[in-house]
């Protein structure tokens, strides 16, 4: 029942226009629909609770430079938050909760430290979907850019460095890449995380649900439907699969997935059906 409850309020702030999400929330929703008894609003209470020990702490009174600066060394060094380089794809650290907790996390999870203490400082903070390593961009114009992972103030040379790491040497920075990621596209981000780590486990419900809640985000992306497909068929379900890649050449007029869907049907061709 719990489980339900989770997904029906997951499914209420999808619906909600972007800017009336509140990440944090919408974060521990996620957790909270697969750990039981999840208290969302003691770990919502968790972060008002880091905010007043930082105004309480610090000077927000002074310029837009110092009280990034300060923050940025609130959350990295007076409270310890870090990125996890041990065990960096442990499914926990796409948990919120579990990164208020142990001060451990990914980028995403971390800049979500960084996003909900700047809302309730009216610190503008917001996520940047740079390719393969999440950061935060405090302010607008001038801003800066801060990796979440390490709590550094990355020039636009450190960024460019940060993206060869990923990429390889041959890896150009474009601006494009520094653009503003709305609630909804981080939301997916934290979900494709746990889809990976899922798809790689086999485990084939964890993933499941995964794209079932990016569905509810973006319904009308038809690569989740692509993937639910392949979801049912790793189950052994081929009836729906068959059902949901036949929808997906009904109803999307991207070539790309098509021909995706297509030969996975021709694939199952002469395959038993489960029911």
């Amino acid at each position: 029942m719990q489980k339900s409850n989770n997904r029906a309020r997951f499914e209420s702030i999808a619906n909600l226009a972007d800017d009336e999400i509140h990440l944090d929330e919408a974060a521990l929703v996620i957790a909270a629909e697969t750990q039981e008894d999840l208290d969302v609003e003691y770990f919502l209470h968790r972060l008002d609770t880091l905010a007043s020990k930082f105004e309480t702490a610090f000077d927000t009174t002074t310029g837009f430079g110092i009280s990034v600066a300060s923050l940025n060394d609130f959350i990295h060094n007076a409270e310890g938050f870090r990125g996890d380089v041990r065990d960096y794809f442990d499914p926990r650290n796409c948990y919120l909760n579990r990164v208020i907790e142990t001060k451990i996390g990914i980028p995403i999870t971390l800049a979500l430290i960084h996003i909900s203490l700047g809302a309730r400082l009216s610190i503008p903070v917001k996520g940047i979907n740079f390719p393969g390593h999440f950061l935060v961009r405090y302010g607008d114009e001038p801003h800066l850019i801060v990796d979440p992972f390490s709590g550094r103030i990355l020039s636009e040379p450190d960024c460019a460095t940060l993206l060869k790491q990923i990429a390889g040497s041959k890896a150009v920075l474009k601006q494009y890449y520094f653009q503003i990621a709305s609630n909804k596209d981080i939301l997916i981000r934290i979900l494709d995380n746990l889809k990976k780590i899922f798809w790689e486990k086999k485990s084939w419900d964890e993933s499941k649900a995964c794209i079932e809640r990016q569905m509810l985000l973006r319904p009308a992306h038809d690569e989740f439907s692509v993937q639910l497909g392949a979801v049912y068929e790793m189950q052994g379900n081929l009836h729906l699969a068959q059902h949901t890649y036949t929808t997906v050449l009904q109803e999307t007029s991207d070539e790309q997935l098509r021909n995706i869907a297509s030969k996975r049907l021709l694939a199952m061709q002469g395959s038993p059906t489960i029911h």
